[in-house]
């Protein structure tokens, strides 16, 4: 395994089966914005956003205060050296060793394992490397492909946030996903 991990501009524990996760700089942002604004509200994450420019996205993400726990990373396709997502983990908690993943993929790409790849990946980094003890995520209530996703990388429902997404004219939930670190089998 070691071998094949070899070639990629990442850390080894960053390389998965066809994705690896390499740092986010600002000129990525432009294709998380066009990704974003193609996506389908059902498959983005249940947060309030405004309408800004590819320009104002990036200056945002420059101006971004980050911690030194806070990861922000493009999800790049092995074959062909492209990139096909974002992930990133915030809202890290020092005291009780959390912290909260975001994670968006290119709808072109979507549907070929790259964001369970890749959420396998980047979880088995944080608990591993990082000393998590949880790893958590929210999902819109009505985000099928999400749900099934983390239920199929054995996150558990934790709770749900009643009425927190507003949604084609309608109030809908926004439920909580985690996995523990002793809950790692794969």
């Amino acid at each position: 395994m070691a071998d094949d991990n070899k070639g990629f501009p990442t850390h080894p524990f960053l390389v998965g089966d066809k994705i690896y996760l390499r740092p986010a700089v600002p000129d990525d942002i432009i294709d998380t914005h066009y990704w974003l604004t193609q996506s389908d509200p059902d498959s983005i994450h249940p947060a309030i956003s405004r309408l800004i420019s590819p320009a104002e996205a990036v200056e945002s993400f420059r101006q971004l205060k980050k911690n030194e726990m806070d990861a922000y990373l493009m999800i790049m396709k092995k074959s062909g050296d492209e990139p096909a997502g974002f992930l990133s983990s915030t809202n890290f908690n020092p005291l009780n060793r959390s912290a909260e993943i975001n994670l968006l993929i290119d709808p072109e790409k979507r549907r070929k394992g790259l964001a369970k790849d890749a959420l396998k990946t980047f979880t088995r980094y944080l608990f591993l490397q990082r000393g998590l003890n949880k790893v958590q995520a929210q999902v819109g209530g009505f985000n099928q492909a999400g749900m099934k996703l983390f239920e199929s990388t054995g996150f558990k429902k934790d709770g749900t946030l009643r009425d927190n997404h507003f949604y084609k004219g309608e109030f809908h939930p926004t439920l909580i996903y985690s996995l523990l670190r002793y809950e790692l089998d794969w």
